[in-house]
């Protein structure tokens, strides 16, 4: 990429006789990528207010109108329909927007459209400024973000976190209207720290003033700020409405077979996590019965309204959700039908019925086999008729950064996750031949036999979420060189800062060494997986019925060599996991340092929007201890069908559509990814179960 400038490289090699260190390789910016970064972090505070920019920009900004620039878009014809839907019928603030209605799904797809055809950076800022001052802020974040993601010219430029970008679908009522308090009491009594008055609120869970249900108790898992933008991010990656473009093809990488993965993994996460609150089996959502879990979200809106909540044992089968029933009914029938007449065997099955379930574009039949993961979002919204257009209000299940704070996703997904299952027990079943290696052996594994966590303050950066004064109003003083840079988080003449403090769960770094022998010399992979070892009662779970709890931690590719290979990991080395974000007054603190001195602006993957959020590799376990099992497999390496990393640049990129971001071309889950008859054929030489106990350090979930 001619606008970053690669003047370091530095690996952080893992110490191992055999095996693929993780690279924490990085690259620099340069003047002209730190121009482009510095517009997002711009462009991206406090987005409720439009004149709020610090630097002034041209008359041609404020002027621009995308519908009198057409000849400055590719595709000028496929902007035409948005163009013609927003001056008929604008999308404001007055309304709340979510992707998941038909209607709102269009102005999506066009804003979109609008930002990533854009020829060059210059059109692409006036596009962004013009959606910036006119349109929906969620439906403009949703949009920036996506263009943000796939457009050449912004690969590799750092977006705030999106829990700082949006603080309203993270944080609490009470912790936001702490926040704006203190800006509107002058931050009286607040100390300046290097010049900027320093706000620590307290932001504590919904359950802090007691718990609503068991599942309340869950409250710091469901409500972890990172493990929901995950989740946010991975459905930003692969949008639902689009195919890609003609560079990132999303159905390169399986992003059927990826969507049922995903919340694969999720649900045996969540499994984890409720063993260890004494909760047993995620139930399966039924919506013909009431629902033991009723939900408090404790969120509102900027503009003030209260996102719905649920009291338990309600009841979704009414008047008001036959039409989404009857919907549910018939598409599960279709599919189940598909399942049953499917003859093959393969990942471009798995693939299919992925795309079907989620019903994105690349559904072998979309209006056939509808989207079963629209219609029980639909089923599960019980907000009110809002706005003039008769929509009913879209509560936490319609949006993606708030779905998972509902204990409700897991039932939900864990009955769309029936069908996989379905389609898995018409293959037939792996035996010791699938799962064997020959003239390979694990002879043993050494790690830890007890792993700690524990919770930890964690600080967020939520100033976005107080309002600030118009620029025009404010006399930019010399002595404040954030101001002066851009940030417009700002008072009385001093920047200021708003951080939300929180426990989150973490864990002690471990590492484990596998002592492997292999008769020749040869490419092979390495998975490790985390799964429960009891039930809630403290039974032994067959692997029969246990297959499906496993989670993966680790998959990498090892050359080994024959004879006795020692392959060491550590936990900070794990391939898709990844640090607590840099927070806003962090970044634009380094952007000011690269774009004023020699100060160096590194871009690499160790925060990367496509990972999970290393603090939440295991599960919380107990006070005295909890069993769960590991297990590691070492596997004949099978080339992908696009080596990995091809067609774009790790350091800087998630690879997205390239079809190349995955190790191998094994089924994802292998090789739990079918049932489990018989356990013993599990007893292959290349497979190795090891049990730990965890201990939880501290039963403290909130901060006050």
């Amino acid at each position: 990429m001619k606008s970053i400038t690669a003047v370091v490289v530095l690996t952080l090699t893992v110490l191992a006789f055999t095996g693929q260190a993780k690279n924490i390789e990085f690259k620099v910016a340069d003047k002209d990528f730190l121009v482009k970064q510095k517009f997002v972090l711009d462009i991206l505070q406090h987005i409720y207010q439009d004149d709020v920019h610090v630097v002034k920009y041209a008359d041609s900004f404020y002027e621009y109108k995308p519908w009198e620039h057409v000849s400055d878009y590719h595709h000028a014809e496929k902007l035409e329909h948005f163009f013609e839907l927003w001056q008929h019928h604008p999308f404001h603030d007055d309304q709340v927007w979510t992707v998941m209605y038909e209607r709102h799904e269009e102005y999506g797809v066009g804003l979109v459209r609008l930002f990533y055809f854009a020829k060059n950076w210059e059109t692409f800022q006036h596009a962004a400024f013009w959606a910036r001052q006119h349109v929906n802020k969620q439906l403009f974040v949703y949009a920036f973000t996506i263009a943000s993601l796939f457009r050449d010219d912004m690969q590799g430029v750092v977006l705030p976190a999106h829990y700082e970008i949006h603080p309203w679908s993270f944080f609490d009522a009470e912790t936001l209207e702490t926040a704006e308090h203190y800006k509107m009491h002058g931050f009286h009594h607040v100390k300046q720290l290097n010049n900027i008055y320093n706000v620590v609120v307290k932001s504590n869970y919904t359950n802090f003033h007691g718990d609503l249900n068991y599942e309340h108790g869950l409250a710091y898992f469901l409500e972890d700020v990172g493990f929901n933008s995950f989740y946010y991010y991975f459905n930003l990656d692969y949008p639902f409405w689009t195919k890609g473009n003609e560079v990132n093809v999303l159905n390169k990488d399986r992003r059927g077979e990826l969507y049922l993965y995903v919340h694969w993994q999720l649900l045996a996460r969540y499994y984890m996590e409720r063993l260890s609150n004494d909760l047993g089996e995620v139930p399966t959502f039924n919506m013909y019965e009431p629902v033991d879990a009723g939900f408090y979200s404790g969120l509102r809106g900027y503009n003030g309204v209260p996102y719905p909540s649920r009291d338990n044992e309600h009841h979704f089968y009414h008047k008001d959700n036959v039409e989404f029933v009857k919907h549910v009914e018939l598409y599960s029938q279709r599919i189940m039908d598909w399942i049953h007449k499917n003859s093959k065997h393969d990942v471009e099955v798995i693939n299919q019925l992925g795309n079907m379930l989620q019903g994105n574009v690349d559904s072998i039949d979309k209006q056939f086999y509808g989207s079963l993961d629209k219609w029980y979002r639909y089923i599960v919204n019980e907000g009110r008729p809002f706005g003039k257009w008769q929509e009913t209000y879209p509560g936490t299940f319609m949006h993606y950064d708030t779905s998972m704070r509902d204990p409700l996703f897991f039932e939900v997904y864990k009955n769309l996750l029936t069908h996989y299952w379905h389609l898995m027990e018409t293959f037939p079943e792996y035996t010791k031949v699938d799962y064997g290696f020959e003239g390979v052996k694990i002879d043993a594994v050494h790690m830890p036999e007890s792993l700690t966590t524990y919770f930890e303050y964690f600080d967020a950066d939520i100033s976005n979420a107080v309002n600030v004064e118009n620029v025009e109003h404010t006399v930019v003083p010399t002595h404040d060189a954030l101001y002066a840079f851009g940030r417009n988080s700002f008072h009385n003449g001093s920047s200021f800062v708003v951080k939300a403090r929180q426990h989150r769960l973490n864990h002690k770094p471990f590492e484990f060494t596998m002592d492997i022998t292999a008769d020749k010399a040869q490419t092979a992979v390495v998975k490790v997986f985390i799964g429960p070892k009891y039930d809630e009662y403290g039974h032994v779970i067959p692997l029969e019925h246990n297959y499906q709890n496993f989670f993966e931690l680790e998959h990498f590719k090892v050359q080994l060599e024959a004879g006795v290979n020692h392959v060491k990991r550590a936990s900070g080395d794990f391939s898709f996991w990844v640090s607590d974000r840099t927070t806003y007054l962090e970044l634009y603190q380094k952007l000011m340092d690269a774009t004023n001195s020699d100060y160096k602006f590194k871009l690499d993957q160790s925060e990367t929007h496509c990972g999970v959020p290393n603090r939440m590799m295991l599960p919380k376990g107990k006070k005295g201890g909890q069993v769960y099992q590991f297990f590691y497999m070492v596997y004949p390496f099978h080339e992908p069908t696009v080596p990995q990393y091809t067609g774009y640049d790790p350091i800087v990129s998630c690879g997205v559509g390239h079809g190349s971001r995955y190790v191998d071309a094994l089924p994802f889950g292998f090789p739990f990814n079918r049932p489990v008859k018989h356990d013993y054929y599990f007893e292959v030489d290349n497979f190795k179960f090891f049990d730990v106990k965890i201990f939880h350090r501290d039963e403290h979930t909130n901060v006050a």
